[in-house]
């Protein structure tokens, strides 16, 4: 499957186009397997952080937030855009802590595996890693600040590092795929995607 160099390494516009475009071969791979999916408006994705609509037979409709992986095993999450430390004013929220979307369906970097996930439940791992970051890094140097922690077998992390287009400081949390899957909280699709991975 072809694809593009790592879209972490462009520039904001040109990652933002690669984003929707890979967001929406995503989305339509999930049609393919019978999940019926509506696009959301620009104000549901700009606002609430919604990239598509999961539409139920009955009518209901739960929000999706549609993520990918190029590299790596873990599920990431942007807990803080820009962190100086605990309680600076200058913080600013990640993406995925203010989204309204009910579930996150990540795509693997494997370019086969999604997972889908609860929002809250994603959270909650999120919020736990918090408090232990605040009694005490696990590792704080001058490259990063990590916290791990463990659980069901799996290690998670909570990781304040350097964005590496614009070097701002922000704050990511890695949970393994596994985590969601032996806690039951995790769906899992085998999907099909274009030859040419944009």
């Amino acid at each position: 499957m072809e694809s593009l160099a790592p879209s972490r390494f462009l520039v904001r516009s040109m990652r933002l186009d690669h984003g929707i475009k890979r967001e929406s071969q995503i989305a339509d791979a999930l049609i393919d397997l019978g999940l019926n999916l509506l696009p959301a408006s620009k104000t549901d994705d700009d606002e609430r952080k919604i990239d598509r609509w999961l539409m139920y037979p009955d009518g209901r409709k739960i929000g999706l937030q549609i993520k990918y992986r190029e590299t790596g095993k873990d599920l990431l999450f942007e807990v803080h855009d820009r962190f100086f430390d605990w309680g600076n004013p200058n913080n600013k929220i990640g993406r995925d802590m203010i989204g309204q979307a009910e579930q996150y369906v990540v795509l693997l970097s494997d370019q086969k595996t999604a997972v889908m996930i609860p929002t809250i439940f994603a959270k909650n791992a999120i919020q736990v890693l918090e408090q232990g970051a605040r009694v005490r890094w696990t590792v704080k140097n001058e490259k990063s600040w990590n916290f791990w922690h463990h659980c069901n077998g799996v290690k998670l992390e909570l990781k304040v590092q350097f964005d590496p287009c614009d070097h701002r400081r922000k704050m990511i949390a890695y949970i393994p795929p596994e985590y969601f899957i032996r806690e039951d909280k995790a769906k899992v699709f085998n999907l099909v995607l274009p030859k040419h991975w944009r």
